[in-house]
């Protein structure tokens, strides 16, 4: 009961925002659960579309204007994290629905991610990593557990960047972004710890690299992520690191 009063809240008065949430989760069990025992999944408009409103819906909430850097803030949802959640969910849906123009969609979520974060973003701090700063003074451990989570989301670009669309990659690239908002809120709320959301994002996460595996029995998707993230840090446009990418 207690846990029903901290999610069923005034703003979502009519369980719009909950009903697609919970048809989302519903839908990635019905979608692996085929693919991993029938070789099987069902992705279209129509299954596809509550995924699409999910993101619509979340703006029934009041979010906070800018990334918050006070600590007992952290577990806010802000406007930048919430607009790139939509926009890479999108990334993802459109190039299932439109797979001949993935390249078109993909470099426009580029654009309009920078777009964003030029307008809502603060200066130095990273929508994914955090403040930079921060991120000199963290643990070994916690640095690479940031670099594994930056290299997941290079791969989750890769895999919507390929010529040939493979439908179950670009859709397990999904679960950790409409999932990631709803993961900080139970933390906010007291209802799961940090480790234990950590465990499950990884899981997530790592779903994709087994998908990927079972798809052509390599890693190259993670082979490939590695070098893209060290061009990354050494400040190479990803604008040019993607067409090459693409192209070659």
């Amino acid at each position: 009961m207690d846990i029903y009063r901290k999610l069923f809240t005034h703003e979502d008065n009519f369980l719009i925002h909950k009903s697609l949430g919970l048809y989302c989760l519903g839908n990635y069990i019905y979608q692996f659960y085929n693919y991993f025992v029938y070789n099987h999944i069902n992705l279209n408009l129509i299954t596809l579309a509550p995924h699409i409103l999910l993101h619509l819906s979340t703006f029934i909430f009041k979010v906070l204007p800018v990334r918050p850097i006070q600590t007992r803030l952290n577990m806010f949802i802000w406007e930048e994290l919430r607009l790139h959640s939509m926009i890479f969910a999108y990334r993802a849906c459109f190039s299932i629905l439109f797979p001949k123009y993935n390249y078109i969609i993909c470099l426009l979520t580029l654009i309009l991610a920078d777009m964003v974060t030029i307008n809502v973003g603060l200066n130095g701090v990273s929508t994914v990593r955090g403040s930079h700063e921060n991120i000199e003074k963290r643990s070994y451990y916690k640095k690479l557990i940031g670099s594994f989570f930056s290299i997941s989301q290079i791969g989750a670009t890769l895999i919507c960047f390929q010529k040939e669309i493979n439908p179950i990659l670009v859709f397990s690239t999904l679960i950790p972004i409409q999932t990631s908002a709803f993961g900080m809120t139970l933390l906010r709320k007291n209802i799961i710890t940090k480790d234990v959301w950590s465990i499950i994002y990884s899981i997530e996460l790592l779903l994709v690299y087994v998908i990927w595996y079972k798809e052509y029995q390599n890693l190259n998707v993670l082979w490939l992520s590695i070098p893209i993230y060290f061009l990354r840090k050494l400040n190479i446009s990803k604008y040019f690191i993607w067409t090459t990418y693409y192209f070659i």
